[in-house]
């Protein structure tokens, strides 16, 4: 008698699941790619090998949606990456002594490398959209944030021509007990306003607030190395992006205006000439534009982000810097690109304390294969200081980051599989070298990166 309803429990059980189901759309999807790389004398040094890298690995996407109805739709995407042969994980945070999916065989292996990019529930009432959970953020052509986080997203259509959209963005939580109110906490309002079918404009104002920044400190990666001697945050972004095209040409502009202060932890007040508090005053601006002649494309673009006297009087920081998920993307080394891991000295994830620009020329040779061409020029707006573990701080008084050269090539294998070539080489300044710092004994070293990679996608 116990078996017989505990199997007729079970039924029932799987009966009320897949009943609902036939009025629910299920989308599964996603893409693998797997990819072999070198990246050489990433530190611009030639007794320094700790940037390089020459691997093979893989990453893999798995995105489930359920439409529920015209109204609610549930998001989830999980990432897997893995190093092929490899050993012991290098994850942040993760134990050393757990394996990775990339080593042989399969008892052991962690989940170490299993990652919740997206969890979010998208809805309507009337007109307007809310969006919960963890979900994926352009902010500023991703100077301010480009990746996941967890957040509410609130869009609501007023006319044609406008559309607010309000934001509240979680970037670090603070704990319990005593650490209980130390959160970092975005509030944004980005309305997107259509002049006509060609122009659009979208202003920012974004308010950062934190009470104690100790335990943000791992999603907000300040230029500085001294996060934890800030008690207190109040920072603010105005700014907006302007976009038009007309036929086969297109013009972009975005402009970013940081401002507000933190205070300094009493016992490291010293590091500021004993003020109590720091004001920040930070700028960036970039623009550029595309033009589409058929076969070919000619894009091009120019950037400037503030920095910041390296004086020690100073109770002031003019360096324009964003949360850590802050990433923008301009060329193969210097400026991310398919690398996506990892930059060479000095140069940040976003743009900060630099100057440059450069421009792309994009070649459909047939219909399955594109070839695109890159040279790109940035330099240090200010001098910078530099602060290692094992060493005494130094300045770097250098404003040439390098030159950079880009070649690539997409081949379309079949439908929903592509194979890419990338290389990508830059000539080192000294700013990146730091061959002119006082008593360096280096020899400095020129960046490369080669790249072999094939995605499918589902």
């Amino acid at each position: 008698m116990k078996n017989t309803l505990t199997i007729s429990c079970v039924f029932a059980f799987v009966f009320f699941m897949i009943l609902p189901a036939y009025a629910i759309e299920h989308q599964l999807g996603g893409f693998v790619r797997v990819r072999a790389f070198t990246a050489g004398d990433w530190s611009a040094n030639d007794n320094d090998p700790g940037g390089n890298r020459s691997r093979v690995d893989s990453r893999s996407h798995l995105a489930y949606t359920a439409k529920i109805n015209e109204d609610l739709t549930v998001y989830t995407e999980l990432r897997m990456d893995s190093v092929f042969g490899g050993g012991r994980t290098t994850v942040e945070g993760v134990d050393e002594n757990e394996i990775s999916y990339g080593g042989s065989g399969i008892s052991g292996v962690s989940e170490a490398w299993l990652k919740l990019k997206h969890s979010y529930i998208d809805f309507k009432i009337n007109e307007t959209n809310f969006l919960v959970g963890k979900q994926s953020f352009y902010e500023a052509r991703g100077l301010l944030l480009y990746d996941a986080a967890p957040g509410i997203r609130i869009k609501c259509p007023v006319s044609d021509q406008l559309t607010i959209d309000a934001k509240w963005i979680k970037f670090g939580e603070g704990g319990q007990g005593g650490n209980a109110h130390q959160d970092v906490d975005t509030f944004a309002i980005t309305p997107e306003i259509k002049l006509n079918d060609n122009i659009k404009i979208k202003p920012y104002f974004w308010y950062t607030t934190s009470r104690g920044m100790n335990n943000g400190e791992k999603t907000w990666n300040w230029w500085c190395s001294d996060i934890n001697k800030f008690t207190d945050l109040d920072m603010y972004y105005l700014g907006f992006d302007f976009d038009a095209s007309m036929g086969n040409t297109s013009i972009w502009f975005t402009t970013l205006y940081q401002a507000g202060s933190a205070n300094v932890a009493e016992d490291n007040a010293q590091i500021w000439n004993g003020s109590g508090s720091v004001d920040f005053s930070g700028i960036v601006a970039l623009g550029g534009g595309s033009l589409n002649l058929g076969k070919i494309t000619l894009s091009g673009q120019l950037f400037y982000a503030s920095g910041d006297d390296p004086n020690e009087n100073d109770d002031k920081i003019e360096q324009f810097f964003s949360a850590e998920a802050g990433y923008y993307y301009w060329s193969e080394i210097m400026g991310l690109g398919s690398n996506d891991d990892a930059v060479p000295n000095n140069i940040g994830w976003s743009l900060s304390n630099i100057m440059g620009g450069g421009g792309t020329l994009s070649f459909c040779a047939t219909d399955d294969i594109s070839l695109n061409f890159g040279l790109w020029y940035a330099a240090a707006v200010e001098d910078f200081q530099k602060s290692p573990d094992d060493a005494p701080a130094y300045i770097v008084e250098a404003d040439d980051y390098g030159t950079e050269l880009n070649a690539s090539m997409s081949y379309s294998l079949m439908e929903n599989l592509s194979l890419s070539l990338i290389g990508a080489y830059v000539m080192a300044g000294d700013a990146m070298t730091e061959e002119n710092v006082d008593g360096s004994n280096i020899e400095g070293a020129d960046p490369y990166f080669v790249q072999a990679q094939i995605k499918a996608s589902f």
